[in-house]
This record gives structure tokens, C-alpha cells and sequence, in this order.
């Protein structure tokens, strides 16, 4: 009798929260914790086409009397029949709304999972990436290095070429030089060896000259001994 009492009580501030102006259509949902019976007709006398309808079950709304309290409405299966309207209500249960709810949580939860993968995933690739920069960076700055050295030994490289041209031109110089002085020495030579020769000719003349005229010299030496 009490539960009686209790049922017909929140099934009266039920029906108050219902828009009594609603017009027929749309879905409408059996209340919370309740079994209605589907009948054929506007009345508790017309016969029962489903026993007990769980709470939650969706509805769609065909006809309203609000003047009679009731409403005709199809069932998931297909089944049309008549219900007292202050078990139905606009919106989906509370039970309904907490399974999609918690429906929503184990979706979103399981998005913060593959999020919360995803974002590992980035950041493993960013330090990879992070990495490769680094040594990226280092391999310029070796490279840099390597160019100044090279542009370097290039500025020594045509230093030394130059230096090697000047000295090549100054061996040429020196070469010529040693050719002129061999000439030169040659030709002192030569002279030398021709006044030599020369010399020696001059020798032999004066040699014979004084062998054809000491004969004479010696003979005017006696007359001269005699004469005295």
C-alpha cells in the first residue's frame, strides 16, 4: 500500500513538470524505475498489449489527449498502443543519461589514452629531432671551421706561389748571369792564353835575335882587346 502511495505520488510530480500543451510526435521516455502496461485503447478497461515497459524505453509519440491522460505511442518493436501520459516523459532517464555518461567517460577517457600516447609519441620525436638539430649544428660549426682553415692554406698557397715565382725568376737571373760570367771567363781565358802564347813567341824572337847578334858583339869585344 505504501509503495502504492509512494509510486502515485512521483508519478503525480511527474505529471505536473509535463507540458500539458505538447502536440503529438517527437520521442518520449518511460520514467525512472517503473513497468507501464501498453493497452489498446484510452482506459485501464482495453486490453493489455505489453505487460511492462522498463523505464527508459524510447518511445515515439503518435497522439496526446492531455484531456484524458493519455498518450498513443510505438514501441522499438513496432507495437502501438496507449499509456497513462504522467509516466512519460521529454527527456531520456537519469538512468539513460548516466550509462552515457559514463559512456562518454570511457570514450574520453580512452581519447586522453591515445592523447596521452600520441603526445609521448611527439615528444620522443621532438627530443629525436632535438638531437638531430644538435648534432646538425655541430657538424655546420665543423664545417665552418674546416673552410676557414682551407680559405687559410689557400691565402698561404698563393703566398708560396708567388714566392715560388719570384725565386723561380731570380734563379733564371742568376742562371744567365752565370752564363754571361762563363762566357766572360772563357773569353779572359782565351786572352790569357793567346798574351801567353804571345809571350812565349816574343821569347823565342828575342832568343834567335840575341843568338844572331852575340856572335858579332863578341868579335867587335876581342878586335877591341887587341886594338889595345
Amino acid at each position: 500500500m505504501m509503495k502504492s502511495l509512494t509510486a502515485l505520488a512521483t508519478a503525480a510530480l511527474l505529471a505536473a513538470s509535463f507540458n500539458t500543451s505538447a502536440q503529438s510526435g517527437g520521442n518520449r521516455y518511460i520514467t525512472d524505475q517503473l513497468h507501464v502496461p501498453l493497452r489498446s485503447g484510452k482506459g485501464n478497461e482495453f486490453r493489455i498489449l505489453h505487460r511492462g515497459l522498463p523505464s527508459g524505453t524510447k518511445l515515439v509519440l503518435l497522439e496526446d489527449a492531455p484531456a484524458d491522460g493519455w498518450a498513443k505511442v510505438r514501441t522499438p518493436a513496432g507495437e502501438e498502443g496507449w499509456l497513462r501520459r504522467q509516466y512519460l516523459v521529454s527527456e531520456p532517464t537519469a538512468d539513460i543519461k548516466l550509462q552515457r555518461a559514463e559512456a562518454n567517460l570511457e570514450r574520453f577517457e580512452k581519447m586522453e589514452g591515445n592523447l596521452g600516447g600520441e603526445v609521448r609519441r611527439l615528444e620522443a620525436e621532438n627530443q629525436e629531432l632535438t638531437g638531430k638539430l644538435t648534432s646538425a649544428e655541430e657538424k655546420a660549426a665543423q664545417l665552418a671551421k674546416e673552410l676557414k682553415d682551407i680559405q687559410a692554406l689557400s691565402a698561404d698557397a698563393v703566398a708560396l706561389n708567388q714566392r715560388h715565382q719570384k725565386l723561380l725568376h731570380q734563379h733564371e737571373l742568376l742562371k744567365q748571369k752565370q752564363v754571361m760570367s762563363e762566357a766572360e771567363i772563357q773569353r779572359l781565358s782565351a786572352s790569357e792564353q793567346h798574351k801567353w802564347y804571345m809571350y812565349g813567341a816574343l821569347s823565342v824572337a828575342a832568343g834567335a835575335i840575341l843568338a844572331m847578334i852575340a856572335p858579332h858583339f863578341r868579335r867587335r869585344r876581342r878586335n877591341s882587346e887587341w886594338a889595345n
